[in-house]
């Protein structure tokens, strides 16, 4: 199912606080690689807010998915380039932001009121397993 994201100055708003959280090893200038990878499967919502995310501290994030597609356990869903410590610093927000959304996408969580990017994944929704908390997702670097 497709449906249009919300506008980038509503992800923004929505993540500044965290990207302003974000501590990273400046002693650490080596560049990589990663993928992001769900570990459950369900609706895949959200990687627009990782993409922002990974974006605020200088990671390139190419997309494997679309918004709403329903992925498998072991399913890429995201590859991400760039500094390694931009990548490691980021990644557990963009990995929260794609769960949180993801959950609701998949119908696993209700949309809390008043939150335009719930309200959105919460469109996308298929109906999910009975006692199922929705997708999840990690990490994988290469090397």
């Amino acid at each position: 199912m497709s449906v249009e994201p919300p506008d980038r100055a509503t992800v923004v708003a929505a993540i500044m606080p965290d990207v302003l959280s974000i501590r990273l090893d400046v002693a650490e200038d080596d560049v990589g690689f990663a993928r992001l990878v769900s570990e459950d499967g369900g609706t895949c919502a959200g990687l627009f807010v990782a993409k922002e995310l990974f974006a605020r501290v200088g990671a390139r994030t190419r997309p494997l998915v679309a918004e709403g597609d329903v992925v498998g356990p072991a399913d890429p869903v995201a590859d991400v380039g760039g500094p390694l410590a931009a990548i490691r610093g980021a990644a557990p927000l963009a990995l929260t932001w794609l769960q949180r959304l993801s959950a609701v996408a998949s119908g696993a969580s209700p949309p809390q009121p008043g939150d335009a990017l719930e309200a959105w994944a919460a469109r996308l929704s298929a109906p999910g397993a009975v006692g199922h908390d929705g997708p999840s997702f990690r990490v994988e670097f290469e090397g």
